[in-house]
């Protein structure tokens, strides 16, 4: 499930990513993670609720898109 938009999709239309150090990561298997939809990345909510969730002053928004792109 999308933690911005609460959509249920497929893991496979979605990006999977988690929090190590304060830093935004592409999941690596250990931990706990979180699924953002395709549709998300780009939302205005995505900041407040990442923010949230790594307990970040602010995200970067780069570091979610090259994450996508790899």
């Amino acid at each position: 499930m999308c933690v911005v938009c609460k959509s249920r999709l497929s893991q496979a239309e979605m990006l999977r990513l988690q929090c190590k150090n304060k830093e935004i990561l592409p999941f690596n298997g250990i931990g706990r993670s979180f699924y953002i939809c395709n549709d998300c990345i780009n939302d205005k909510k995505l900041d407040k609720i990442i923010q949230r969730i790594c307990k970040i002053s602010k995200i970067n928004k780069e570091i979610i898109r090259k994450i996508k792109e790899m």
